[in-house]
């Protein structure tokens, strides 16, 4: 007896089909499309295509790196990030890409706990740095993110790693070394209810700034009561990068501030970008509201030196080693200072030692976030004598010839396993969307 057509079978049949060509569409596009360099709805920038050594394949670090390659350069990236947000949202998910959504309307970032050797690494760089320069006064002020606290606002049963312990061993092994640690974290949590924290970014506003201020203003001497400041919104559009991170909240706009003191006696300052050989009298640069990195607005976003001279009675200097949490904050201590100079080492290229002397440094205050401060490891390579950082090993001469054969050998084998399990792959998708085998033709 024939059997009659199963009009379910074809139309399973055709939509496997029809997503299979948009799935082969989507990764034409992915080819053809050009690289982004930099995501400006993300602040980052992205994962450029890695490449191909025998060192890299056979360690498995360039999948590694083109897999990141591909999420980074996926087309329509940010569109898919909301999408799925949106989607896991409905489900009940309050966790995407590292970022939780809390209560409150609060996008707060994981921490990334370090291993104990990379923490062991940064901390023996800034003893051995404290070591070298025991005459100098030296502050390190590890500002807590959201997640340590606000950690009320977390979802239920969020999994978030705890900052404390690395806090206080981090403050326990400098204190030892004669570095003065600022711990924050009890001022920040009496004023948790205070606007402290962005809901859509992962820095501090910069009433969260001044709340951090006002107590190191009190470990360095400094009387903060002489100025008096008020706040003046500048932006009512601010959207961060935890929004764009995590597609959660991707409407939502919120308020950003700068404080500005009441006193026009206060000196002005001078801010001298060294690299791009610029100089400007002011801490802000208005023009970045007008763009989607709206936090850059403080000191035109991150710079490797950045100096700051203000004429006033005392003659201190100040070296500020530091990530953009500080950005916010500098303001704050610019009047107190003669000179401040400002290095970012995730920028900063030239001998620290050498600039010491030069600008006659005479305290030296480090300035991050924790999330930074335990996954950055450009403090370490800064904070290293130069000579150290300039040895290299001995170079090992091969013979160009086998090495060229070898990486060859490599790529042809690469080709060929990858053909077969593509041809496998393409033969079994096959059977299962349209019932036909078309191993015979490949």
């Amino acid at each position: 007896m024939k059997k009659k057509p199963n009009g379910y079978r074809y139309f399973y049949h055709l939509t496997g089909c029809l997503f299979g060509i948009f799935i082969l569409a989507v990764l034409i596009i992915n080819f053809l499309v050009p690289d982004r360099g930099f995501s400006q709805k993300e602040n980052r920038v992205l994962a450029s295509r890695p490449a191909i050594s025998v060192s890299q394949l056979t360690s498995g670090k360039f999948a590694d790196g083109y897999e990141t390659y591909v999420n980074d350069q996926f087309f329509l990236r940010d569109w898919w990030i909301t999408l799925r947000a949106t989607a896991q949202r409905i489900l009940g998910n309050t966790e995407e890409n590292g970022v939780f959504l809390g209560k409150s309307g609060y996008l707060m970032e994981d921490f990334t706990a370090p291993s104990q050797e990379r923490l062991n690494r940064t901390v023996n760089a800034m003893t051995d740095f404290a070591a070298r320069h025991s005459d100098l006064p030296q502050y390190a002020l590890i500002a807590p993110n959201a997640v340590n606290i606000l950690s009320d606002k977390l979802p239920a049963l969020a999994a978030a790693t705890d900052q404390n312990p690395y806090l206080d061993a981090t403050a326990a092994a400098l204190e030892k070394a004669g570095v003065t640690f600022v711990d924050v974290r009890d001022t920040l949590s009496q004023h948790k209810d205070d606007g402290i924290y962005y809901h859509t970014d992962h820095h501090w506003t910069t009433q969260g700034a001044y709340f951090a201020y006002m107590q190191l203003a009190k470990v360095l001497g400094i009387d903060s009561s002489s100025i008096s400041y008020d706040k003046l919104p500048v932006s009512m559009s601010f959207q961060g990068t935890l929004s764009a991170k995590s597609g959660f909240r991707a409407s939502e706009k919120e308020e950003m501030d700068v404080f500005l003191p009441r006193d026009d006696s206060v000196p002005s300052s001078v801010v001298n970008y060294v690299d791009e050989q610029k100089k400007t009298a002011s801490f802000y640069d208005t023009s970045k509201l007008e763009t989607r990195d709206k936090y850059a607005m403080f000191f035109n976003g991150n710079h490797g030196k950045v100096v700051i001279t203000t004429p006033t009675e005392e003659n201190r200097t100040l070296l500020v080693i530091k990530d953009s949490y500080a950005n916010s904050l500098i303001p704050f201590l610019a009047p107190y200072y003669r000179k401040i100079v400002m290095v970012d080492p995730r920028y900063f290229y030239d001998d620290l030692e050498e600039l010491m002397q030069v600008e006659e440094i005479q305290e030296v205050l480090y300035l991050y976030n924790a999330n930074t401060f335990y996954s950055d490891t450009s403090l370490e390579l800064a904070l290293m004598p130069q000579s150290s950082t300039d040895s290299t090993p001995d170079s090992i001469e091969t013979d160009n010839t086998d090495t060229l054969l070898l990486l060859l050998t490599t790529l042809l084998l690469t080709i060929q396993k990858l053909k077969a399990y593509l041809k496998k792959a393409f033969c079994k998708m096959c059977v299962t969307i349209c019932g036909n085998d078309f191993s015979d033709i490949l």
